[in-house]
């Protein structure tokens, strides 16, 4: 081999790497991502794959991996530094990239070597494309060029350039020894391997690694010199391996009173632990249901296990709706796992705004607390390799929210990278409920590929129609799955695996002293001539009680305009009342800059949580923000009309804790009196004439649903968990019900409204997600109709934007905050900001539909040097100008004036308003 022909340059400082040692670096990293991170069950499946033995297998895809980068002995690559002398210029002035080079060379070479054949689509194709996709992105092929002697012609030269790619072929095949597969290959084990390829890659391209290795360069590109270089890349790949935070987890076995001691297994738990055990002979889907506050959560890290042990996974990842979710999620499975893995563990937070979140300060506070209560506990580390852009997937243990998950079936960049990291996983999905139908789309999609790949996944919910029980069994088990069987039993659990015919359930007894009746009151708003509806009259009514004996209650409001108008709506009523018993009132939606949400989140626990000190009498005003992110719990609840299955949910805040009772005001602990839930519903009950705001949120088909199951259940109320679920399914009938509902009698056209939106969205998904595995024979098409991935949508209709509210100042300096708050942080002699000032500018952003901001125009754009530098190129700047007498104006966007308050958040501010 030529070692002069370069791989690695840039950031060695004028040296150079030969290609074939860079080769060989990757190899040595595969065989020990092999050895130490691949799971037991993928490498068992891989192996299937190949037609080898492990051990076989392993060697085949270490001479994969060393094959990638084939692609750089050609004229286009080395000419970027220098062609050594005596290889032929290129004549043909095609500029093929590497990686497109290397998978068309491999296409012809491989053919040559006799792989097995599948007449769609033979074996070497699907290689040189998954090696030819290391970048992110897999190439097409012109079935017209595949021929050797067409090769020089597009830009890979010939002579010496070719002599130079097959000496390489010769040398790995020498030192590495691989074995052909006996199997032809197919297209889903092709995509796991080239994400595996990928990360191989990544590890053995470290400047610092390679800066380490320079002095271990041979002389010569004899074999036997090659063949010691390769040595010593095996005996650093394991600390490359080791220092990127990449290992098995490896969780203690053990009941449940074991994972979480001080815990009683309830029903639900106790069951799953009984009897998954002797159900599962492999990768499964366990689908759950049951109230909130049941301890759905543990039941599935639990179950998740005890899948894990069958299928030889070993890792997790924890999907959640929301990235409060995932926040509070993340500290919950880190104590889980300091407590209960065997060895020491990197978790990592994934979601858009994850690299705001104090990570390393939460794991050192939970190492310290869990290393007093036992000196058996597993250190958690923070590793800033799995921080990288993309790589947070691959940790061991992942909590993020459910994006991260659907963007591995978009055709985005690494899309292979992200279905190889969930494969090595067990994968446990919560509040399934809360998806949308195109969300869903994706979800079935995803779904079919973890089956496909042996992931086990866990489905939880405290709602789940049986139609959407259904159709994510069908997609993760295969077709042929009987649909009678595949409802979850409520309180209950339903599994199945693929192949399977017949899903096993599971109901499971409801504790007594848990059961309960909520007495359901629909209450009318006021006829308004405002676009957005009154709630004052009705609530001042009703709050009556609570002012007069204390209490605590909850307004949820369907936008967050509403809130901050029903916020201040009962601040004024508060100011009329006597002064004992004026309660306090707290206001908590999403467009909060991220340091003001987190410091209402903190009180609102404080005062609403399960160990919170209890006001004597409050009220918290909020958005739906509540229905997932916060375990709190009130005397009352209020809440505008919504799809049934969401007003369970919000019911469930609803004297959530039974050792809160004895300090409930009498009026709600009464016996003969069941907990409240008041339902703001359409004016005179009218359904025609429901807030415009409530029908854009929900299809007003659900909103009409769920107003006349409402008042069926007005006299005897809603019996928990006895009515569930026949609410859910009644709410939730399917996208083509059987025969005319009844509950939608005079609404018929709403419901072929929702019908037809339905049907959009899930052709939506259809038409972006990525193909069925089944259907990969070309790895082309998951890269077809390519996205990046700040541009991908996981969510249907998802147009959001970050705003920067800040206060100019008469001399055009900028504060944060507030008129009076911190001036923008100045970057260093390069222009560089520091993490820590990038976090404190960032934090006083704030998520915002983008329709808000549609008509912003340069002048929204920070100004230099701010402006230039990520993240902070992507704020809107709402600047606010101040007077030189401190008063301030709103900041003007078309139309539109926007201002900050500290109480009420961003606020869209009438016309001539400051």
């Amino acid at each position: 081999m030529d070692l002069r022909l370069w791989g690695k340059e840039r950031g060695l400082d004028g040296h150079r790497y030969p290609l074939v040692c860079h080769l060989l670096d990757t190899a040595a990293v595969m065989r020990f991502l092999w050895r130490d991170f691949v799971s037991s069950g993928m490498r068992e499946w891989l192996a299937e794959g190949f037609g080898l033995t492990e051990d076989d297998a392993c060697r085949l895809v270490e001479f994969w991996a060393a094959l990638h980068d084939i692609g750089k002995l050609t004229p286009p690559f080395q000419e970027q530094v220098a062609v050594p002398e005596g290889y032929p210029a290129d004549p043909s002035g095609e500029q093929q990239s590497h990686d497109a080079a290397g998978h068309l060379w491999l296409a012809v070479v491989l053919k040559e070597v006799g792989y097995p054949r599948e007449r769609a689509w033979p074996t070497e194709r699907l290689v040189a494309q998954l090696l030819g996709g290391h970048h992110g992105r897999f190439h097409a092929f012109n079935q017209g060029v595949l021929q050797r002697n067409k090769l020089a012609y597009l830009g890979l030269g010939d002579g010496r350039w070719e002599e130079q790619r097959m000496a390489a072929m010769a040398v790995l095949v020498e030192i590495l020894g691989p074995p052909a597969p006996t199997v032809a290959l197919r297209g889903s084990r092709a995509v796991v391997i080239s994400g595996l390829v990928i990360l191989a890659d990544w590890l053995a391209s470290q400047i610092p690694y390679i800066k380490r290795r320079l002095g271990d360069v041979p002389d010569r590109g004899d074999t036997a010199s090659l063949s010691r270089f390769f040595a010593g890349s095996l005996a650093q790949a394991p600390g490359l391996v080791a220092r990127a935070g990449l290992s098995r987890l490896s969780l203690k076995s053990g009941s449940f009173a074991q994972e979480f001691p001080g815990f009683s297994a309830n029903t639900l738990q106790e069951s799953i632990g009984a009897e998954l055990p002797g159900l599962a002979s492999g990768p499964g889907l366990l689908m759950a249901a049951a109230p909130t506050g049941f301890g759905k959560t543990e039941a599935a890290l639990h179950a998740g296990r005890l899948l894990s042990q069958v299928a030889g996974t070993s890792g997790l990842y924890l999907a959640l709706p929301t990235m409060a979710t995932a926040d509070q999620m993340f500290r919950r499975v880190a104590r889980y796992l300091a407590r209960r893995s065997a060895r020491d563990t990197a978790p990592s937070l994934l979601h858009g705004m994850a690299w705001l979140s104090p990570v390393e300060e939460m794991l050192d506070e939970i190492n310290a607390e869990e290393f007093i209560a036992s000196d058996e506990a597993a250190q958690l580390m923070y590793v800033e390799w799995l921080r990288g852009a993309k790589r947070g997937l691959l940790a061991g243990v992942g909590v993020g929210t459910i994006d991260q998950a659907l963007l591995s079936v978009l055709p985005v960049r690494h899309n292979a990278l992200r279905l190889f990291a969930l494969a090595n996983k067990t994968v446990i999905i919560d509040e399934v409920h809360a998806f949308s139908p195109y969300m869903r789309g994706l979800l079935r999609t995803l779904l079919g590929w973890l089956g496909e790949m042996g992931v086990p996944v866990v489905l939880l919910s405290a709602t789940l129609p049986q139609p959407v029980a259904r159709e994510l069994a069908e997609a993760y088990a295969g077709q042929g799955i009987d649909h009678g069987n595949t409802a979850v039993p409520y309180p209950g659990w339903t599994y199945v695996q693929r192949g399977w015919q017949q899903p096993v359930r599971h109901a499971v007894a409801f504790p007594e002293q848990q059961r309960r009746r909520i007495s359901v009151a629909l209450e009318a708003l006021p006829n308004s001539p405002q676009v957005e509806p009154e709630r004052g009259a009705v609530l001042e009514h009703e709050l009556g009680q609570l002012a007069t004996h204390g209490g605590c209650a909850a307004v949820v409001c369907t936008t967050v305009a509403q809130a901050q108008n029903t916020y201040q709506d009962l601040c004024a009523w508060r100011e009329r009342l006597p002064h004992g018993q004026q309660p306090e009132i707290t206001l908590l939606h999403s467009r909060f800059p991220a340091y003001r949400r987190e410091e209402i989140t903190k009180k609102v626990m404080a005062d609403f949580g399960k160990d919170g000190q209890r006001p004597k009498r409050a009220i918290l005003v909020a958005t739906q923000v509540i229905e997932q992110s916060l375990d709190v719990d009130f005397d009352l609840l209020f809440t505008d009309l919504a799809p049934i299955e969401l007003l369970l949910q919000r019911a469930g805040r609803l004297q959530r804790h039974r050792v809160l009772d004895a300090i409930r005001p009498a009026w709600a602990r009464s016996n003969d009196q069941s907990p409240r839930l008041v339902v703001l519903t359409a004016p005179d009950h009218n359904l025609r004439h429901l807030p415009k705001a409530w029908t854009t949120i929900y299809p007003k088909a659900a909103l009409v649903r769920a107003h006349r199951l409402l008042e069926e259940h007005q006299a005897a109320g809603i019996a928990v968990p006895d009515d569930v679920q026949h609410l859910v399914d009644r709410g939730n009938p399917g996208d083509f019900p059987a025969q005319q509902d009844p509950l939608l009698e005079g609404f018929e056209d709403a419901e072929v409204e929702r019908i037809a939106e339905t049907m959009v969205e899930g052709q939506s998904a259809s038409l972006w997600s990525i193909c069925a595995p089944e259907q990969v024979k070309d790895l082309a098409r998951l890269s077809e109709h390519p996205v990046e991935e700040d541009q991908a949508t996981t969510r249907f209709n998802a147009d959001s934007e970050r705003v920067l509210p800040c206060f100019q100042l008469p001399d055009g300096q900028l504060l944060l905050g507030s008129s009076e708050g911190e001036p923008f942080p100045e970057p260093d002699e390069d222009g560089n900001f520091t993490r820590e000032q990038v976090v404190a500018v960032m934090r006083c952003s704030i998520p915002v539909p983008g329709s808000l901001v549609q008509e912003r125009t340069r002048e929204h754009q920070l100004p230099k040097p701010w402006g230039d530098k990520w993240p902070f190129k992507e704020l809107i700047a709402l600047r606010q100008p101040v007077a030189e007498s401190g008063h301030w104006r709103p900041a003007t966007v078309g139309k539109r004036k926007l201002q900050l308050s500290h109480t009420l958040g961003l606020v869209e501010a009438e016309a001539g308003q400051t």
